[in-house]
């Protein structure tokens, strides 16, 4: 006779919700769901008060995330987590839980899940929620950028950060010299610019953002100004503007 199991299902989502239990209809024989949550603290509620052997927990929903309630249960039920995270990444998860399923949720992968759960009977597995969070911090990171998306017609030019000299603004567009002495038009201003670029970008005047990593020496000038000699093609000299000689001094420590 087959071990049966009280699952709840929590899900912020009532179509997911809909969706877990008719799966789950196909293994009644395995499982029984019992009751189900739409958010963190129902659903801590309700395992305190119906005492599934399994949950079938989401990680993202509005008020605590799935960790979260994990986190705050006296007793931890068997957990098998679902998440619309990349399957490469959420690989790991296997390591601190019993499983989890990727949405959308497919048969097959449930019935793996079922198997598991069965294999481990209702001896609970300890899940370490901060290992877990860890996981997710490190997948939702974003990215750093190396390169400037820069579009042409259809086609769109990366223009890696490195070999970026300086941008100039000249009417309505932004002209980005390269070390190589060429040069790339955008319709971007300097404004939305400076916020895409990374940490040695640095805003000289109006007109002007240079590339500090390339700067092969500066010298003051009159009236507060500074002139920057930068280690492109044609040793361009740029001259900066007086209501910026505070935060160059800042900047550069003079």
């Amino acid at each position: 006779m087959n071990q049966l199991f009280k699952a709840l299902v929590i899900d912020d989502e009532p179509a997911a919700r809909r969706l877990m239990k008719s799966l789950l209809l196909e293994h009644s024989d395995v499982v029984e769901v019992v009751g189900e949550a739409g958010n963190g603290r129902e659903a801590i509620e309700k395992i305190e008060t119906l005492k599934p052997d399994v949950i079938f927990l989401d990680i993202q929903m509005p008020d605590l995330t799935g960790f979260e309630v994990v986190d705050q249960l006296k007793e931890k039920p068997n957990i098998i987590f679902t998440t619309a995270y990349e399957q490469y990444a959420i690989k790991a998860f296997e390591t601190f839980s019993i499983d989890y399923l990727l949405k959308p949720i497919k048969e097959e992968r449930l019935e793996q899940s079922i198997a598991k759960l069965r294999q481990f009977g209702r001896h609970t597995q300890q899940v370490d929620v901060a290992g877990l969070q860890e996981i997710i911090r490190q997948i939702q990171a974003p990215q750093k950028a190396t390169a400037l998306p820069i579009k042409t017609g259809d086609r769109i030019n990366l223009i890696r950060f490195e070999n970026i000299s300086y941008l100039e603004a000249s009417d309505k567009y932004v002209y980005i010299y390269t070390l190589d002495g060429l040069k790339h038009l955008t319709d971007q201003s300097l404004s939305s610019l400076i916020t895409k670029l990374p940490a040695p970008f640095f805003r000289i005047q109006k007109s002007y953002i240079i590339n500090k990593d390339r700067i092969k020496e500066m010298h003051r000038h009159f009236n507060g100004r500074y002139i920057f000699t930068l280690e492109d093609k044609n040793s361009t000299r740029l001259t900066s503007g007086r209501t910026y000689h505070d935060a160059i001094r800042d900047e550069f420590g003079l």
